[in-house]
């Protein structure tokens, strides 16, 4: 049994989801991978969580901080095996985005995060603020449950695989273990994100649109895995 990459726990997740043309998710997804669609149409998620406990092969590394991140992903998927491909993804630590940059070519950048987060059994508050300008916010609810197979809950949150293509270009696939996230209902999003300026301004077509989908995990442990060459094979194992 392959020992995991990285340990950490993963708390107060927030998936807000957002229906994009298809024609900006071709630009920035391999042609070796086709779009997961939900409901026949593509989508990018704006995915915030705390991250602690952070261990590198089971070793606590100096300088490896617990910290907020946020990530900007679409749905992909290789075969028969749906997963995600981040589009960016954002940390306050600079060493750990040029860490993450130069040993596993993913798109990771530095910016200062924020994570304000209060919860009780009755009610909880989690905001983000990214670069000191934009936020996402949400007020959850009391009501608990994991996702129903097949709902909005279950496509956004339930991705066990990321692909991502390694220096040498070969496009690759890692594995995230976790058991199936609680969520919490959302009972008010409140977003500031100028997705032009931190994405690019072909994503500011998103700034005047309204989320599909908002949902509130509370986490878990999560083992992430060494990511391994995509192959044929790969593409139907289950």
């Amino acid at each position: 049994m392959p020992r995991p990459f990285l340990t950490a726990r993963w708390s107060h997740l927030l998936i807000v989801s957002f229906e994009v043309p298809e024609g900006l998710v071709h630009r920035v997804v391999p042609p070796a991978l086709q779009l997961d669609r939900w409901q026949g149409r593509a989508h990018v998620s704006l995915v915030a969580l705390g991250m602690d406990d952070v261990r590198v092969r089971g070793w606590r590394v100096p300088g490896l901080p617990a910290h907020p991140q946020v990530n900007f992903r679409t749905y992909v998927r290789h075969g028969n095996r749906p997963g995600v491909w981040f589009i960016r993804q954002l940390v306050p630590n600079r060493l750990i985005a040029a860490v993450a940059r130069w040993r596993y070519n993913e798109p990771f950048d530095a910016t200062p995060i924020e994570c304000t987060a209060a919860q009780t059994e009755a009610e909880a508050r989690v905001e983000y603020r990214i670069a000191r300008r934009w936020r996402v916010a949400a007020e959850i609810g009391p009501t608990a449950g994991r996702p129903v197979a097949a709902s909005a809950a279950a496509y956004f949150q339930e991705r066990y695989l990321g692909y991502r293509v390694d220096r040498r270009g070969r496009l690759t696939v890692f594995r995230v273990e976790h058991p199936s996230w609680v969520g919490r209902e959302v009972r008010r999003l409140e977003w500031d994100v100028d997705f032009a300026a931190l994405y690019g301004a072909a994503w500011g077509v998103l700034n005047e649109r309204r989320p599909v989908s908002a949902i509130y995990a509370e986490g878990s442990e999560v083992a992430v895995y060494s990511p391994n060459p995509v192959t044929d094979s790969t593409s139907t194992s289950p």
